[in-house]
């Protein structure tokens, strides 16, 4: 009896030391930082024990400090970041880089602005993962991604869009399609480069651009030979993404690629609206509508709006497609396959949109959000926003 006593206080004892253990490691991922910007912010911040440790965005430890807690208005004092901690909650906290007077404005009394801060949120999700077994099976193959649509976005109601990724050794290769009642109207490729990498038994994809082109970092939650599943951090909302093993061999994939137009933002992390700079169409809107109604299908009746949304890069390049359908009400409706098709392929087309880039000190961007609303009269299109 006494011995069955004795046991069970030491595997008492034995388990909360390991609980201990486990929550003496607290990691946190940067998700994005300027609240109504939401720009990449990849970087992952770990309190261990009495350290709190800086990792860049391929898992290379980069600083390291000594500092036993994350507490509101404390500093973290790394080489390079100063960060200030202006929020704390009990997964997630606000900070702010008092040595980045580029990237985080203040306010005009030179006080950090948590509009302008980074947000970090803690990683609570840790499934055992055979690192290598991972890695491999990612790396030269080809997955599908239907994408869930968030604040990173265009406005969109009635494409579905794909992305199908080639995961070879050294870049990332990306055909975005974009379907309309299951019909693939457009394609656009581009290149990225990604790293997968471990923290303490904690697994990363992240994908990179130019050093000044930030991109986010995502956690692999799950993986086998047919899916990938991910945390995405990079919204207002985390949420879970699945990739899953696509049907197209390397050499279609890479023929498809050949016969894609290329597309790709400038800067991922945030566009202007078409008012903060002048992007109207070099040509004007009757261009457009003669343009656009050339050979339009025939076999629409209906009437209302059919707006095509889309970015303008810094080349002046259209691209990041999205539509909305509306009647003479505002209210939803269809239009045939036919026509969306053609206005969509047309849009796609025009090339004398000016380059966007940002003249303004208080607001940096290199791409513009834009949209052209057509109305349609029995299928014609016979005026043209804005």
């Amino acid at each position: 009896m006494r011995l069955t006593i004795i046991s069970l206080i030491a595997l008492t004892f034995f388990s909360s030391c390991v609980e201990k253990e486990t929550t003496d490691s607290e990691m946190y991922i940067g998700t994005y930082r300027i609240m109504d910007q939401m720009v990449p912010y990849p970087y992952i911040i770990q309190q261990k024990k009495d350290s709190v440790f800086l990792y860049d965005n391929k898992g290379n430890a980069v600083d390291k400090i000594i500092n036993n807690s994350i507490k509101k208005n404390k500093e973290i004092k790394f080489k390079e970041k100063h960060l200030k901690i202006l929020n704390k909650k009990e997964n997630e906290f606000l900070a702010f880089d008092l040595l980045d007077t580029i990237n985080f404005r203040t306010f005009k009394n030179g006080k950090p602005s948590p509009k302008n801060s980074a947000k970090f949120e803690k990683i609570t999700l840790k499934n055992k993962l055979d690192f290598q077994k991972v890695k491999k099976g990612i790396i030269n193959s080809i997955w599908k991604y239907d994408v869930v649509e968030d604040e990173n976005n265009n406005p969109n109601n009635d494409l579905d869009i794909e992305e199908v990724l080639y995961f070879k050794n050294d870049s990332l290769n990306i055909i975005t399609n974009y379907y309309y009642q299951d019909l693939k109207i457009i394609s656009e490729y581009e290149t990225k480069t990604y790293n997968i990498f471990e923290i303490d038994n904690i697994y990363f994809l992240s994908l990179q651009k130019e050093s000044n082109n930030p991109q986010p970092i995502y956690q692999i939650i799950g993986y086998d030979l047919n899916k990938i599943e991910l945390k995405d951090y990079s919204s207002r909302d985390s949420k879970t993404i699945s990739f899953y093993k696509a049907s197209i061999g390397v050499e279609d994939f890479e023929k498809l690629a050949k016969s894609t137009s290329s597309y790709s933002n400038c800067f991922d992390g945030f566009q202007a609206e078409y008012y903060h700079n002048d992007v109207n169409y070099k040509k004007g809107n009757e261009y457009i509508i003669k343009y656009v109604n050339e050979n339009i299908p025939n076999n629409e009746i209906n009437s209302g709006y059919l707006i095509v949304h889309f970015n303008i890069n810094c080349f002046g390049k259209v691209g990041d497609f999205g539509l909305i359908q509306m009647n003479r009400d505002f209210k939803a409706t269809s239009f045939s396959k036919e026509l969306v098709n053609h206005v969509l392929k047309k849009v796609s087309k025009l090339e004398d949109f000016p380059p966007s880039n940002s003249q303004s000190e208080w607001l940096e961007y290199k791409d513009v959000h834009g949209f052209l609303m057509f109305k349609l009269d029995n299928g014609n299109i016979i005026d043209l926003c804005p």
